[in-house]
């Protein structure tokens, strides 16, 4: 599950694309441009305020919701396209965006519309001042969330597949009660808000459990937790298990590859759903896990699942920067995994695949990320490197990420030769280029913020 936990954009952060804060851009996008990403007061108050004011549009709709450290993403994007299969007008929110601010609302498979977009950010907007002052100062995220829940409703979807920013219990998708819930896996990351143990991670991520269907992708030791958990909220709990397990009444297994793999699913009563022959446009072998988990939510939320419906929307569905085709002669790669987790799957996919050599990386990494370990990974993968930065302020200088690299290479006792130093991603990309020659490849990756910054070569799919 490559697709990875949230980076979200802090105060300042470019929209991007059509909508973004680019000269004569919107004047709604250059609110969400204003706005801070943490308050100083965690909570859903003002959100639940907000909606409340709004006439809860969110209860228009059937909802699922997903939560993860890795996977979100691309598991929402597989559920839209499965409820848009079975003749609903679906959708999905997602974060962050990589060319435009209504890239993360997305109407029966395309963004919404910028202008009913920001005609309900601007709705929000104007009950933003009404709210009380003890509530605190509402967010970029809380008001993108509410506006998202809004546009939903006014383009009359019938079923949206919801995507957590960070963790779940304060997040600001927590105020829909979801018949189902997804929760991808949990790793170690935003130990600072989230707490430092996959233990503490993963409740904070299971609050938004609140009955109905629970559904797990590999937990690694936690599903004892996980059943307490739905237990006490009297929800139905399913695993991903691996094929070869025995088989368990409630759970589900994927076998196979990308390109042809089956999803079964069995339930409580001894029943069993299999689901073959179905493909994904990507040789990623993350995307496996991910395509399962949104294939038995579907299921699970509309109490079936028609197997040609569900085949033409996972082979048609492509899911930008994970492990994404942008070019051939050189082949160029873009994938966004920006955690140890991320990597170490994407490294897995890459093992898999024919990646001609040599194989130029083109790295830009967040310093707040674990970038030593991350870069250990990498280099496993890379005959050379790029060193580049993001436009986000959170990003290592590229003379920094060069000097961690050549420590990590040291760490490895690899013998690279000396990396690249171009702070300009486009340079930088051109320089990659040049190294990896007409037949070699380009790897572009460490974070969603460098394919923003790239987003005129990395454009969704």
């Amino acid at each position: 599950m490559a697709d990875t936990a949230v980076e979200v954009p802090p105060a300042g952060a470019r929209g991007g694309g059509a909508t973004g804060a680019s000269p004569g851009a919107a004047e709604w996008a250059r609110y969400l441009e204003s706005l801070s990403v943490f308050g100083m007061r965690p909570g859903l108050e003002r959100v639940t305020d907000l909606l409340a004011r709004l006439g809860r549009p969110h209860d228009a709709y059937r909802v699922i919701h997903i939560v993860g450290t890795n996977g979100k993403s691309s598991t929402t994007r597989y559920c839209e396209a499965l409820l848009r299969a079975h003749g609903l007008r679906s959708g999905a929110y997602l974060s962050p965006h990589i060319s435009g601010w209504a890239e993360r609302v997305v109407v029966d498979g395309r963004p919404v519309d910028a202008a009913l977009f920001g005609r309900c950010v601007e709705r929000v907007h104007e009950l933003v001042a009404g709210l009380p002052a003890e509530v605190g100062e509402t967010t970029q995220f809380e008001v993108l969330t509410v506006a998202a829940l809004l546009a939903f409703a006014e383009s009359g979807a019938q079923a949206v597949a919801l995507e957590a920013g960070l963790g779940g219990r304060l997040d600001a998708t927590n105020v829909v009660a979801a018949p189902v819930v997804v929760l991808t896996n949990v790793a170690l990351e935003h130990t600072e808000v989230l707490g430092g143990t996959r233990e503490l991670i993963f409740a904070e991520k299971a609050a938004v459990i609140k009955g109905g269907d629970a559904v797990f992708g590999p937990l690694d030791g936690l599903e004892d937790e996980a059943r307490r958990v739905c237990d006490a909220a009297g929800a139905r709990p399913h695993f991903l298990r691996p094929p070869e397990t025995a088989p368990v009444a409630g759970d589900l297994s994927v076998r196979g590859a990308p390109s042809a793999f089956a999803v079964t699913l069995r339930g409580d009563d001894g029943s069993v759903d299999a689901w073959t022959g179905l493909a994904l446009p990507t040789p990623a072998l993350y995307q496996l896990e991910n395509a399962a988990l949104a294939t038995v939510a579907v299921r699970l939320l509309l109490g079936r699942l028609d197997e040609a419906a569900a085949r033409a929307a996972l082979a048609g569905t492509a899911v930008p920067g994970r492990l994404q085709k942008v070019a051939e002669r050189p082949l160029v790669l873009a994938d966004g995994a920006h955690n140890p987790d991320g990597v170490r799957v994407l490294a897995q996919s890459l093992a898999a695949v024919e990646v001609p050599r040599p194989c130029v990386g083109v790295l830009a990494i967040m310093r707040d990320k674990d970038y030593p370990a991350m870069l250990r990974q990498l280099l496993l993968l890379l005959d050379e490197v790029v060193c580049t930065q993001a436009s986000e302020p959170r990003s290592l200088i590229a003379e920094e990420l060069a000097a961690a690299l050549r420590a990590a290479a040291r760490d490895l006792g690899r013998d690279l030769p000396p990396p690249h130093v171009v702070a300009d991603p486009h340079d930088a990309l051109a320089c990659a280029r040049q190294l990896a020659g007409e037949h070699g490849a380009v790897l572009v990756g460490g974070s969603l913020y460098l394919l923003e910054d790239l987003s005129d070569v990395v454009a969704p799919a």
